[in-house]
């Protein structure tokens, strides 16, 4: 199973997702990975001004919650429509665990349902491990079984690319890496 994880952290975080068998788990921290891992490397676009950037990810700064990282992020040419779609659904995902006791993967409750209709990157035509030797990219996407594998996988191609952004892009700029 081949996970990017960008500080310890995550790793922590990627621990208690692996520990604990729980959809909740799964979806409230790998959401929260997500959320880290498209600040900090939306911070490696922008300029290195700390004040600023404090005051635009904090909890009520323009860019303190996913969806609006989501759609900057887009805007920036980051990632294109399906990862954007699937990174919508993570989101949702997340607060409908986050705000609702009763949810789990397997509910059929429509925000949980229309949450998985825009996660598709498994079937997606993208390839995620351009960065990445040939045998980690054999491995890289588990088959999809259920939903909470769908979740995993979604999850984990996501943190892919926003790494492989992150790889590809001069600190501070927009510009390719040399």
């Amino acid at each position: 199973m081949v996970w990017a994880i960008l500080n310890p952290a995550q790793q922590a975080a990627l621990a208690e997702i692996t520990k604990f068998d729980s959809d909740r788990v799964a979806a409230i921290l790998g959401g929260a990975m997500l959320d880290d891992s498209l600040r900090r490397t939306l911070e490696h676009r922008l300029r290195p001004s700390k004040d600023i950037n404090k005051k635009l990810f904090k909890v009520s700064g323009a860019l303190g919650n996913l969806g609006p990282k989501i759609d900057i992020a887009y805007q920036l040419y980051m990632f294109d429509d399906p990862i954007r779609n699937s990174m919508y659904g993570l989101n949702e995902l997340r607060n409908a665990f986050a705000h609702d006791m009763s949810v789990s993967f397997t509910s059929q409750e429509k925000k949980i349902t229309e949450a998985f209709d825009k996660i598709s990157l498994q079937d997606e035509n993208i390839d995620f491990g351009l960065m990445l030797p040939n045998p980690v990219r054999a491995a890289m996407i588990e088959p999809v079984v259920d939903r909470k594998s769908h979740y995993i996988v979604n999850l984990k191609l996501c943190l892919m690319w926003l790494i492989g952004d992150f790889v590809r892009h001069a600190p501070n700029s927009n510009v390719p890496a040399p």
